[in-house]
């Protein structure tokens, strides 16, 4: 009993002693939390001044934090820093703000004395660019100070600083896509994925990238730039770039280079912000680059930070098989190599090689001269080496004017032509200009639907203001001629569309005009011949052709050996009117030329006023192969009205007839004569008298001699007889 007493007591005791101890480690305990507490609550309160002086020293900036705190989360502490602001330590300008930095600290650093770097998170970071560009209070050299090798070897104690979102607030508001720098022994790496290379303007559809950006914390303090470089890329291409930040005679310059090795030239406009170019200039870049590469590509910018200078800039790239469109009017240009560069304030693209209108172009200069303009130009200048069918068959599928294309249709060429070309096309709904000096060697040139062709043609022509205008000479039938093409020394040239001017040595002169009724004119003078030739071109048929006031001096001028066939002669319907022969006028007439196969036939030949009737008397004929024959018929009740139709003055009475008349000759048309004649002629007449004369028959047949024709008919048979007789019948075959 009394054993037990005593250890009930001694038990007791002992769990007074417990008791009192947990009691005093309970108050111990107690009393830590709170000593912990206070110290979270009171001790960033009082390290904020300190560490916003020490950041000012060391940044040479204003810097101010309105709070900080401390918080517990799985990874240990984190001390997080509430509405960072950095200000220019004499004005006062917003530089940059940081609404909440966390920076989470390894509590096992402070267990083996050993810091293992961190990680710190930044939700939104703010930077400020400065718009008074007459404040250098934050410059490069205060840049360079705070990442200087100095500064950076100092940041040895975080791991990674990973930023949410950045903010560039200026004129407008540029975004960054969230952000990770991080450390990696002597360097720092700066990435940024998915950024929108729009910087998410407004009205911006630039395509996304990834940024990497390193820095070594080793730069030589001696060097006085900045040099980052940058690798910019994502499915399409890969940018190699650095960005040189440099102070130089007192002024702070960024300067950005970059090399793409490839990328499709479809893809170029969406690359480029439409806030850097005119909108004309980005939507003529998103349409004119349909197809093909850009190789090589090298971009250059320089801007000077303590001025308003401009932005200096280069762009230089190879252009491969590509297809360049202008302007939707025109046809695009194809297969095209060249090299394109730009400062921003002009383009020139020095085409080596391309295809334009299906024709193959070298040596040809692309440019635009002022980008600045509201109304932009496109100019394509170069030599021009080529055939001259492809040169022509080149203008008439460009969208020149109506009056152009018609023109081009009235003649052709082959051969040779070099010249220059100057082509400027608006990059807007207005007309292109074409502007071309060309000179062609030895040409083989025809006009008039094949109606005149010219053998070595040499000419220098020119295209301005819609016009073709050309000077120069060739052979027709084997003369030389001067040949003018729209020459401006005629005075009715309002009343046409195309001119042609041949001239030879002898006094010759033909001027050919295309009206604007879509008639052709022409006028012959020379010496011995004057005259007016008219052309009516008939849908689906054959051309009218008349000959108006044709003067003849002697009939010896149209006479001779003419190196002239049947099929230098197209179909025509023939008439002429007012033609003067030796000073006598001869009856106008009309026929019907078909030409084929080297034979020109002549059809319903009549003389107005000349019949039986009141039906026109009318000759057939055909010449080839050297020879011309010629026939008619006419049968009547009266021959004095038939001679007197034929301007026969002699006195006839009666007679019922019935001409056959048969003639040829080997010769030309123009060189027959009753003499060179042979053929025959049938004449029955029945109960006439001839009065006072007794008419000849040989003198009757030279009615087809043309120059008794141009004396108006007249016969003269008074070498035969001076007494009339009468007769019953006469029935002769001569």
């Amino acid at each position: 009993m009394l054993a037990n007493n005593i250890m009930i007591k001694k038990t007791l005791s002992h769990g007074i002693k417990v008791l009192k101890l947990s009691t005093w480690i309970s108050v111990v305990a107690a009393l830590l939390v709170v000593l912990v507490v206070a110290f979270f609550v009171t001790f960033p309160a009082l390290i904020k001044a300190p560490i916003e002086q020490q950041l000012s020293e060391f940044s040479e900036l204003d810097i101010s934090l309105s709070k900080i705190s401390f918080d517990f989360n799985q990874d240990g502490l984190a001390l997080n820093l509430h509405n960072f602001k950095v200000r220019s330590p004499q004005q006062g300008l917003p530089i940059a703000e940081v609404n909440h930095l966390q920076w989470d600290i390894n509590l096992i650093s402070l267990l083996d004395d050993v810091y293992h770097p961190s990680e710190i998170f930044i939700d939104t970071l703010i930077l400020y660019s400065d718009t008074d560009q007459n404040t250098n209070e934050f410059g490069v050299n205060q840049i360079r100070q705070l990442i200087s090798p100095q500064s950076l070897e100092a940041l040895y104690f975080f791991k990674s600083l990973s930023i949410n979102k950045t903010l560039i607030k200026g004129s407008q508001t540029i975004e960054i896509a969230p952000m990770v720098l991080s450390r990696n022994e002597a360097q720092l790496s700066l990435s940024v994925v998915e950024q929108d290379l729009g910087f998410s303007l407004p009205d911006s559809q630039v395509g996304k990238a990834n940024i990497i950006a390193t820095l070594s914390t080793t730069q030589s303090n001696q060097n006085k730039a900045l040099i980052i470089p940058l690798l910019i890329s994502n499915d399409e291409f890969s940018v190699q770039s650095h960005l040189k930040i440099f102070n130089e005679h007192g002024n702070d310059f960024v300067e950005f280079n970059s090399y793409i090795e490839q990328m499709q030239a479809s893809d170029m406009a969406k690359y480029l912000p439409a806030q850097a170019l005119s909108d004309d200039t980005h939507a003529w870049i998103k349409r004119g680059f349909v197809s093909g590469k850009l190789e090589d590509t090298q971009f250059y910018l320089k801007r000077n930070l303590s001025t308003s200078t401009i932005v200096e800039t280069r762009f230089d790239t190879n252009l491969k098989d590509m297809e360049l469109l202008f302007n939707s009017d025109w046809n695009s240009l194809k297969q095209l190599d060249a090299t394109l560069q730009t400062d921003g304030k002009k383009i020139v693209v020095m085409v080596h090689s391309t295809q334009l209108n299906e024709m193959a172009l070298n040596d040809i200069k692309v440019q635009i001269l002022d980008m600045g303009q509201p109304k932009l130009e496109a100019e394509v200048i170069g030599k021009i080496n080529t055939q001259s069918e492809d040169l022509i068959e080149f203008l008439r599928r460009a969208p020149l004017s109506e009056t152009v294309n018609e023109v081009m249709n009235q003649f052709t060429l082959t051969g040779d032509v070099t010249g220059d070309m100057k082509l400027v096309v608006p990059l807007d709904e207005r007309e292109s200009i074409l502007d071309i000096d060309l000179v062609f060697d030895k040409n083989h040139l025809t006009t008039l639907n094949g109606g005149v062709v010219v053998e070595d043609y040499t000419s220098k022509l020119a295209f301005h203001n819609d016009e073709i205008t050309a000077t120069g000479a060739g052979n027709i039938r084997g003369m030389p001629f001067d040949i003018y093409i729209n020459p401006d020394n005629r005075g009715d040239d309002n009343e046409s569309t195309f001119g042609v001017e041949l001239s030879d040595n002898s006094g010759l002169e033909v001027y050919i005009t295309k009206r604007l009724d879509q008639s052709w004119r022409a006028r012959v003078e020379s010496e011995s011949i004057k005259g007016n030739v008219e052309v009516v071109l008939n849908e689906g048929g054959n051309p009218s052709v008349k000959l108006l006031g044709l003067q003849v001096t002697t009939l010896d001028a149209i006479k001779g050996e003419w190196d002239i066939t049947p099929n230098d002669f197209p179909s025509m319907y023939l008439s002429a009117q007012g033609v003067y022969i030796d000073e006598n006028v001869l009856p106008n007439f009309s026929a019907e030329l078909l030409s084929q196969d080297n034979m020109l036939t002549i059809s319903n030949l009549q003389f107005d006023g000349v019949g039986v009737g009141d039906e026109m008397l009318s000759f057939n004929g055909f010449w080839v192969d050297g020879r011309t024959g010629l026939y008619a018929n006419a049968k009547g009740n009266g021959l004095a009205e038939f001679l007197q139709k034929l301007k026969v003055k002699e006195k006839v009475a009666g007679g019922e007839f019935d001409f056959d008349i048969r003639l040829f000759c080997e010769c030309t048309p123009w060189n027959m004569n009753y003499q060179d004649v042979t053929g025959y002629v049938a004449m029955k007449v029945k109960k006439g008298v001839f009065t006072e004369k007794d008419p000849n028959i040989g003198r009757i047949l030279s009615l087809l001699n043309i120059k008794s024709i141009a004396k108006r008919l007249k016969l003269d048979v008074g070498d035969v007889t001076k007494e009339g007789f009468v007769y019953e019948d006469i029935d002769a075959r001569i």
